[in-house]
């Protein structure tokens, strides 16, 4: 009988130990077979949608992650899982929990706390400590839930050797800027000694969008920041047709959206991934919308310098194109861009940002020159000059776009009184016009980014970047405003664009309508009075 129950207690301790490592080599094992979570009607265990699976994958790999996602889909309840899949199997995390405020804190770690609570008692770590946003376990594993407190919010976490921190709805928190440059270098400290003796760490902001501005800044800003180029964030989206379970219900999305109580904008930003416009946005909440249902990827991405191309289309034999430059300096919040379009049918195919010295910049203009060719315009500033007199040095010349001042030709486009507004004019119609012309996403976020000052002045918001923006402005200006004249229109295709090329070199296209270019240009001379601001409808009356 002794030997029957020795042989029973040994093979009891052996699948005990094979399901300790089944679990610790397994995130997706151990929560489909020990995570249970509370459902109306009692305990179920987390089945996860491949998104979710996914997702943990990607902070294992990746460490920081930031998160857009839609709401009701799972993404705080894997998240949690896995804050206590680290506390069982390793020693000494140091979890962090930031929520928009104490009742969400709460909501938060107790939910950990009751997913321990249900493993069986072979496998649980034993709390040590326990309150309702703070817990201590025996392994050393502690776990710190907190708002940001808006009377110091620098000091949120403060004193918490964090070494693996979530931001939980961080586009909802008051002051999360504030309070993550107050923790962030002590969240880097504690994550490298974590990463020295191989304790698990990394950072997960995760959010559904708000607005652009106010409090959905800093989200909607770290979240360009990780798209636009190499950033330490990996930018991770789920959008709800993503979990097939989901998207094949025919009830849960209807259900939803009555639970929003059919509001459209909620639906759009709760549901749909869509940042809202604010007050001061500069584009319509229409065009906003648009630009965000526009989901293209590139068909090449390609790293030069210390920047990336996004390609779109590959150059066409015999076709036109726009170049827009916008340079900046190598050191700075600004990056130089460039975005290449169609002239003919103004249908962006290429783009380039990054942060590179000036020099750097202009092999990457050559590299556009060379693929497309057509008319080059450089916002011809103080770094852009320098651009500027590259290019008139090299066999793209004939390209560069040059302005009139005055009797002469200079080459480059300044921004000025006189031609920022019609700039301005010139993006606004074209976007607002035909918003599925633009491709690239970070394009799309920086102009559903752009705020009217009350100076009057459009541009990114503080903190935010403009540069696509800035060099398709130049380039639409071009074709709206200063078209090329002497161009072969016989070389290229589309009868659309030898229409173009006619109405730029005054043939009559219709009834009174033959000089309003020609009245336009004289309206931009540099002695007119008009400081840049034109009376379009003036042009068209009888």
């Amino acid at each position: 009988m002794q030997l029957e129950r020795q042989q029973e207690l040994r093979n009891t301790t052996e699948h005990y130990v094979t399901e300790y490592l089944k679990c610790k080599n397994s995130f997706d094992y151990f929560c489909e077979n020990y995570i249970k979570i509370e459902l109306p009607g009692g305990d179920v265990p987390l089945r996860l949608y491949r998104p979710q699976s996914v997702l943990i994958k990607h902070i294992g790999k990746e460490r920081f992650v930031l998160v857009l996602k839609s709401r009701q889909i799972g993404v705080s309840t894997v998240i949690q899982a896995y804050v206590t899949y680290l506390c069982v199997f390793f020693k000494n995390v140091v979890i962090g929990i930031i929520s928009k405020d104490g009742p969400e804190a709460t909501d938060f770690a107790r939910h950990i706390m009751g997913m321990i609570d249900k493993l069986p008692t072979w496998m649980a770590p034993k709390f040590a400590k326990r309150t309702e946003q703070t817990f201590i376990l025996e392994n050393g594993c502690k776990c710190y839930a907190s708002p940001v407190n808006p009377n110091a919010p620098e000091k949120t976490l403060r004193g918490k050797s964090v070494t693996f921190l979530v931001i939980d709805e961080a586009a909802f928190i008051q002051y999360i800027d504030e309070a993550w440059t107050g923790m962030v270098s002590a969240l880097s400290t504690n994550q490298m000694h974590a990463q020295k003796q191989s304790v698990p760490f990394g950072t997960v902001i995760l959010s559904t969008p708000n607005k652009t501005v106010g409090k959905g800044k800093w989200f909607y800003q770290k979240y360009v920041a990780s798209i636009s180029s190499k950033h330490i964030f990996f930018p991770y989206t789920i959008h709800w047709k993503d979990v097939r379970e989901l998207a094949t219900d025919p009830s849960w999305y209807k259900t939803q959206c009555e639970l929003f109580d059919n509001d459209e904008r909620k639906i759009q930003q709760e549901l749909e991934l869509k940042f809202l416009s604010a007050v001061g946005s500069f584009f319509d909440e229409k065009t906003v919308q648009a630009l965000q249902d526009i989901k293209i990827k590139p068909i090449e991405k390609i790293r030069l310098f210390n920047g990336e191309v996004w390609k779109f289309s590959d150059p066409i034999p015999s076709r036109y194109y726009l170049i827009g430059v916008d340079t900046a300096p190598e050191h700075g919040e600004d990056m130089s861009a460039i975005t290449v379009w169609d002239y003919e049918t103004v249908q962006q195919v290429w783009e380039y940002q990054g942060k590179l010295p000036v020099k750097d910049f202009v092999q990457v203009v050559k590299v556009a020159c060379s693929q497309y060719p057509g008319t080059l315009v450089v916002e011809s500033n103080s770094y852009g000059n320098q651009v500027v007199e590259e290019i008139r040095s090299s066999q793209y010349a004939p390209m560069l776009y040059s302005e009139t001042r005055g009797n002469k030709k200079v080459p480059g486009l300044s921004t000025n009184t006189k031609t920022r507004p019609l700039m301005i004019d010139a993006l606004y119609s074209y976007i607002t016009d035909y918003p599925d012309s633009v491709k690239s996403q970070r394009l799309i976020l920086e102009l559903v980014g752009l705020v009217s000052k009350p100076s009057g002045k459009v541009e990114g918001d503080t903190g935010s970047s403009d540069d696509l923006a800035l060099s398709s402005a130049v380039a639409f200006y071009v074709r709206k405003w200063d078209p090329p004249l002497m161009i072969d229109s016989s070389r290229f295709y589309g009868e659309s664009f030898r229409e173009i090329m006619g109405l730029n070199e005054m043939v009559p296209m219709q009834v009174n309508n033959a000089n309003i270019l020609k009245e336009v240009k004289d309206h931009m001379t540099e002695d007119t009075n008009y400081g840049g601001y034109i009376d379009i409808l003036e042009f068209y009356k009888e």
